[in-house]
């Protein structure tokens, strides 16, 4: 999930930036929980459609009348008419041909949010993951060695790509439809609330004064995506670990990362995304959390997440401190494939598996300003988890002696990729 934080000129007017397609620390748990409630709004499973707010239909219930009370005096039947029984019953009804519809249907989508996804405007690309090289254990695409690590203008990407420049406008959501009719990513967008847009603003300030604080490695301050402060948090595996676990952070990066994944703003942003995925995406969507599942409470209950399970499917987020925030071409997508420039609005949010679309942003003006916010899951975390907590040498190890397990397991290898590009949701005109 990508999400670029709005960015100003030094005359303080908004600008539009571009996208091209795409430890240990704790985390204030209690702050979490009241935050939750606050970012119902945006997740699928609620009556109201993703890009809109949504209002409590909850009413308080008052406390028991004392007994030694008096009762209050009856109201004229004028200002206060009967309560009508039927009305209650009706709407039960309704809700109970909901849920049935949603069962028959197999989807725990809500028919005002299916309505939404259906009227969505895809865009079509020629290309399909299967026609892109694979590792050999199956779990993600081969990385591009031949693409330069260097940043790109808009006008050299069409004159040596020949990419093609897509229209949008942040708001809605628009699915990047391939060759066989797969949803291989999302234009996500962001909720038709002025309040969403005012929680982004803050998020970037609250990045900018996070950076002036903060004291950054050299190999924080420029990295492989690009030359610009950048650090992750959460639950990774890679990089030399023997074991999944928590990425470490010195204390006082700690402190920043727990203050500003416990604000509105963050809270706001990743639960949202969360429900553009479970919405877009509801089979991959399952296959995250129920890995995240297993790694916090089977294998390692020490892991620490950095939102709670209702707010973000992913494991770990990385944080862009800007200013100028131009990331390098990253994923394993092959020859930057499928040759689109986004114009990627402040405040919106994107679905991109780098697992199969390599993506990256374009150069941006002198005293221009750009932040992000984007949150994944590791390829080896799942790998870890369909292993049983092992490694692939462990594994490797342990069906040495036994010829019918080597079989089984190189066919899983064979189909695991197929086998994941096709739980991806398959778009209709009706999706």
């Amino acid at each position: 999930m990508a999400f670029p934080i709005p960015g100003t000129l030094r005359s303080g007017r908004e600008f539009a930036t571009h996208a091209i397609v795409l430890d240990d620390f704790d985390v204030l748990e209690h702050a979490h929980a009241a935050r939750a409630r606050s970012s119902d709004a945006d997740l699928a499973s609620d009556d109201h459609p993703i890009t809109t707010p949504v209002t409590s239909g909850r009413r308080d219930r008052l406390p028991p009348r004392s007994r030694s009370e008096s009762p209050p005096p009856r109201r004229s039947s004028r200002l206060a008419p009967p309560i009508d029984d039927s009305i209650d019953r009706s709407g039960r009804t309704r809700a109970a041909r909901r849920a049935a519809e949603q069962l028959h249907l197999g989807t725990p989508l809500k028919r005002v949010v299916r309505r939404h996804v259906s009227n969505a405007e895809p865009i079509h690309i020629t290309t399909a993951p299967t026609d892109y090289p694979v590792t050999s254990t199956g779990w993600s695409g081969i990385r591009d060695r031949e693409t330069q690590q260097r940043e790109y203008t808009i006008p050299k990407l069409q004159r040596e790509f020949g990419m093609r420049i897509v229209e949008w406008d942040g708001r809605t959501s628009r699915p990047l439809v391939d060759r066989e009719s797969r949803v291989i990513a999302v234009l996500g967008g962001r909720p038709n609330d002025p309040e969403y847009l005012r929680l982004t603003e803050q998020a970037a300030r609250e990045l900018e004064a996070a950076r002036a604080e903060l004291h950054f490695r050299p190999e924080q301050r420029s990295g492989r995506r690009g030359a610009f402060p950048a650090v992750s948090a959460g639950i990774s595996f890679g990089g030399g670990q023997q074991v999944p676990g928590n990425l470490s952070l010195p204390i006082a990066m700690t402190l920043v990362f727990q203050r500003l994944f416990s604000l509105a703003c963050f809270f706001r942003i990743s639960g949202f995304a969360n429900g553009l995925f479970q919405t877009w995406n509801p089979a991959v969507h399952a296959l995250y959390v129920s890995t995240l599942d297993a790694l916090t409470n089977d294998f390692n209950t020490g892991l620490r997440r950095n939102f709670t399970r209702r707010l973000s499917a992913f494991a770990a987020a990385t944080l862009n401190f800007g200013p100028a925030t131009v990331t390098l071409p990253v994923g394993l997508v092959f020859h930057h494939s499928p040759w689109l420039i986004i114009r990627f609005p402040p405040g919106s949010t994107i679905l991109i598996p780098s697992a199969i679309l390599r993506h990256s942003n374009v150069s941006i003006a002198a005293g221009e300003q750009r932040y992000s916010f984007t949150q994944y899951t590791a390829a080896g975390l799942f790998r870890w988890v369909d292993n049983d907590f092992r490694t692939e040498h462990a594994v490797e190890e342990a069906i040495r002696r036994d010829a019918g397990a080597q079989v089984q397991r190189v066919r899983e290898r064979q189909t695991r990729w197929a086998t994941g590009i096709n739980s991806y949701k398959r778009w209709t005109a009706r999706s």
